[in-house]
């Protein structure tokens, strides 16, 4: 399929099957939107405080804007939604990317069928969670490294000639390295993904998924359609994020923080299980498309424990 192509079979996959996709999702929805309710009730004040700032700037000093997060009452809920995110959302994940297999062989997406699916393979699930966690820091001290090494470089080159110089140099550099290395970190998620999506739907170990992950979509053939598709499910997930944080801000100014918990959760509940499923749509294209996979073959093993 081409990348219009790919949207619409998950538009379509979503919309016919909007109700258990979100059932799916709400099992990480729901614990963090209650969490989250907890912070805005506590740092309610807070925001007051800080409106009144901008109001009034002589009062500046008697406000200290991260007096809610340097308490205990305001990072022990900060640091649950974190960890909670971290452990449910590969699970939810994948269970989204099951219920599009199950699709694919004619089967309803069933939220019972595809989190037994997924946990069956939970330590696989873990310990890939744990070697990617340390890819992406090996990523981050690269992308640090070679930013320094390249500003050291040009203002030293440059600093004899004019500071001056050196500086517009050196934020050339700086946009270069955003410029590489922010698609490559896009294009680095997406093959974390799929290397999710082949333990689970595969049955692969954790260096296999890996290594199918990055297989599929580092080459020269996949590479720039994969930072196409990354690009697109990251916009339309950080342009609902966007909006409906904005309206959530709002709805704090005038203390309503059970509805700002709500709309805050809705780019959760509603956007990501849709890219996830454009995601999954393009894991089983690429794999029919270089694999020669069958659909019909490949998914029975899939569904043959799954009630139907």
């Amino acid at each position: 399929m081409g990348f219009g192509e790919i949207f619409d079979r998950a538009v379509t996959l979503y919309i016919r099957n909007i109700v258990p996709f979100v059932a799916i999702v709400l099992v990480l929805v729901l614990p963090t939107a209650i969490l989250e309710y907890v912070m805005d009730l506590n740092s309610g004040s807070q925001l007051a405080d800080m409106l009144r700032v901008f109001q009034h700037p002589g009062q500046a000093g008697s406000v200290n804007p991260w007096a809610f997060y340097n308490s205990p009452g305001g990072l022990a809920p900060l640091v649950a939604t974190v960890v909670l995110t971290y452990a449910i959302w590969p699970f939810a994940l994948n269970a989204v990317a099951v219920g599009v297999a199950r699709l694919y062989r004619g089967r309803p997406v069933e939220f019972r069928a595809c989190y037994e699916r997924v946990l069956r393979r939970w330590t696989a699930i873990v310990g890939l969670l744990g070697v990617e966690l340390l890819v992406f820091v090996m990523w981050y001290l690269a992308t640090l490294a070679v930013g320094v090494l390249l500003i050291v470089s040009v203002s030293v080159v440059f600093a004899a000639a004019a500071k001056a110089l050196a500086i517009v140099f050196g934020l050339i550099v700086v946009l270069i390295i955003f410029g590489v290395m922010l698609p490559l970190l896009l294009v680095l998620v997406l093959a974390m993904n799929f290397a999710m999506y082949s333990c689970v739907i595969e049955g692969t170990g954790v260096a296999a998924s890996l290594a199918l992950g990055f297989a599929r979509i580092f080459n020269r053939g996949e590479f720039w359609r994969a930072l196409l598709v990354a690009i697109a499910t990251t916009a339309m997930i950080f342009t609902a994020s966007m909006l409906f944080s904005a309206l959530g801000m709002f709805l704090a100014l005038v203390h309503l923080p059970a509805l700002q918990a709500i709309v805050q959760s809705l780019p959760q509940a509603l956007v990501t299980p849709f890219t996830v499923v454009v995601l999954a749509v393009y894991y089983f294209d690429v794999r029919i498309r270089r694999e020669a996979f069958d659909l019909e073959a490949g998914l029975e093993q899939l569904t043959a424990a799954q009630p139907a």
